[in-house]
């Protein structure tokens, strides 16, 4: 098994479009070759479980769905304002290294050593942060375990520790819409039969879960970890009489039906646990930017000092008040608060600092990968483990997620069912190219233009694979002149012109027009070097990458699955932005290879940049 399966599970959030739309999730475009890509990563998931591949029709759609279901989340975190930071990517990479006992720095060689691009790898572990940040805002914040609830656990199962048998299980999910009559229950219900039916008739659960589910985690296989009695209500109990292999009967719950299959089951003995010390402290946390030079890395640490001196011997109330104002940290609305946490919980440097002082004292600054911290210790405990408040957390965060197996589901329902979503045919582009990724996978033959998704599934991850595809230069002439190609279309200020009119009648504007049919030009005839030169490349011209080289890696390898390009663009639509700054082209524009015939509307923003105008952003708009 290598070691990065171990690591993480998932698939780069993001693709740009440069094929045909296979859906339209609320204005946002989905492309055929990111669901051919999802389907190939898939492909090979069936192959490393050892069944047969489904069909490509089957794959496709449980591709398409899932998609679907990430684009929704993207929208939702926008929505709600949340973003990851490169330092809780740098953090979260951190603590990966140190579960999987590697030095600083070593996680990096085996992604190199296993041929996975660090940038991507950096992408999908950001996109993992922020879904899992989405659902504790959506989902978690709503979600309230009681007291008396927790005491009861904890009567039941840690007051007197025993050993306790756990099951692993999985599920089959059939969602049921918020305000279905009793004529559409009943058709769900009767479909969940149907699959208990087949799973009781020895069809492989995994397969049928990960292709029709209704589950967030249906690629997943449905797996929904181990799971302890006392965790467990109402008819789900029935799951703990099951032995290991067999479903349970239909269950019905307020978001849908399940069916539970017992993967397999353990008795987990009680730890055997000393009195403890834990802490309680609070932080301001100034973040220092990747980019920040060393001159200003000096003067933030300055600043930071300045802050610790200012501390020193303040009344923990004061300290909260300046954490408010001044933490860059996600507790600054709670004061810098961190609650009670043990040794071991905090990054190493925190964690000494913290134990070595007194309550009411102030440190230093304190350098982690976050940034540089001045923290304030509240107070100190000790904690006999036995005690219900050494496991409150724990019981409180067991009992949580119990409650988010079920509420998850129907969340993510809850946004499909308000969503709009329009599905569109990707059966141009298979028809033109039937060799596709999904056949090169079944055929077990050596991989073609591999996508840039990391996937570890049973004991595998897939690679970046090849970011830098030799795309050799070809002049394709247009059948139509430009004059032809980019018909008129009324500006803003009601003038009707063509970008060759614009370059006669006003000098401002003949680089930009000049840029975007050099543009078109290099397009199509793949002359990529030439292509790139006429963007900015300080940043991405497109969002959803985070540098511009991970967007060219990205372009060059898509645009090497076509041929024959040719690119007409018409509708013209010039807009002055920033007087001599700033202009912005839409246009209709005609893409035509071996591959597809698509139509679609571009619009591209420029930027004069000391007398050289650059292609700063570009986005595809239904």
């Amino acid at each position: 098994m290598g070691l990065v399966a171990l690591l993480l599970h998932t698939q780069t959030a993001y693709a740009e479009r440069l094929d045909a739309i296979a859906a339209v999730v609320n204005g946002e475009v989905i492309t055929c070759y990111e669901v051919e890509t999802a389907v190939d990563g898939l492909a090979k998931q069936f192959k490393q479980g050892g069944g047969s591949i489904p069909n490509r029709d089957e794959l496709f759609k449980r591709a398409l769905e899932s998609r679907i279901q990430r684009a929704l989340q993207y929208q939702e975190a926008q929505k709600l304002g949340l973003k990851v930071s490169p330092q809780e990517v740098k953090a979260a990479m951190a603590d990966v290294e140190k579960r999987n006992n590697l030095q600083e720095g070593q996680l990096l060689e085996v992604l190199k050593a296993q041929g996975i691009d660090v940038e991507t790898y950096k992408e999908t572990v950001k996109d993992r942060i922020l879904s899992s940040r989405l659902i504790n805002s959506a989902v978690r914040a709503n979600l309230h375990v009681s007291e008396e609830a927790m005491r009861e656990y904890y009567r039941k199962n840690l007051k007197d520790p025993k050993p306790v048998r756990e099951i692993h299980t999985a599920q089959m999910f059939v969602a049921i819409p918020a305000d279905a009559d009793a004529e559409t229950v009943e058709r769900k219900r009767q479909e969940a039969e149907d699959y208990y039916q087949r799973f009781l008739a020895g069809e492989d659960f995994t397969s049928i879960v990960t292709l029709e589910s209704d589950a967030p985690n249906a690629s997943e296989g449905g797996d929904m970890g181990w799971v302890s009695e006392g965790l467990v209500k109402g008819a789900f109990k029935k799951m703990f009489d099951v032995p290991v292999g067999g479903v349970t009967p239909v269950i019905r719950s307020a978001g849908g039906f399940h069916i539970v299959k017992v993967l397999d089951e353990r008795m987990r003995k009680p730890d055997d646990l000393l009195p403890y010390e834990e802490a309680h402290a609070r932080h301001i946390l100034i973040q220092i930017p990747d980019s920040a030079d060393v001159d200003t890395q000096l003067k933030i640490r300055q600043r930071v000092e300045k802050i610790a001196e200012e501390m020193q011997g303040t009344s923990d109330e004061a300290f909260a008040v300046r954490a408010k104002e001044l933490s860059q940290g996600p507790s600054a609305s709670r004061g810098g608060d961190l609650g009670w946490f043990k040794r071991g919980q905090m990054v190493p440097a925190f964690d000494k600092v913290v134990f070595a002082m007194q309550p009411g004292e102030t440190s230093g600054v304190v350098e982690t990968q976050f940034g540089l911290h001045v923290i304030r210790l509240v107070e100190k405990r000790k904690v006999n483990p036995n005690s219900f408040e050494a496991h409150k957390a724990q019981i409180e965060q067991t009992l949580v997620e119990s409650e988010m197996r079920q509420q998850v589901p129907r969340w993510m329902n809850g946004l499909l069912e308000n969503a709009k979503v329009e599905k569109r045919s990707c059966d141009a582009m298979t028809k033109a190219n039937p060799t596709d990724l999904y056949t090169s996978v079944a055929d077990n033959s050596q991989e073609q233009g591999a996508s840039s998704d990391v996937y570890a599934q049973q004991g595998s991850m897939k690679s970046q694979g090849d970011q830098s595809q030799s795309i050799q230069s070809q002049s394709i002439q247009s059948p139509d002149a430009q004059p032809q190609a980019m018909q008129p279309k009324s500006t803003a200020s009601g003038m009707t012109q063509t970008p060759t009119e614009m370059t006669a009648n006003n000098e401002d504007a003949a680089a930009p027009a000049s840029l975007l049919s050099a543009w078109k030009e290099a397009w199509q005839a793949k002359d990529l070097p030439a292509y790139f030169a006429l963007y900015d490349h300080t940043h991405s011209p497109d969002k959803r990458f985070s540098s511009f080289k991970k967007w060219q890696a990205y372009k060059t390898r898509v645009t090497g699955q076509h041929q024959n390009i040719h690119v007409s663009i018409s509708d013209v639509l010039q807009e002055e932005l920033e007087a001599g700054k700033r202009v912005q082209f839409s246009f209709d524009q005609h893409f035509k290879s071996n591959r597809l015939d698509d139509f679609d509307r571009k619009v591209i923003v420029m930027e004069n940049r000391d007398g050289d105008w650059k292609i700063i952003s570009e986005r595809t708009v239904k």
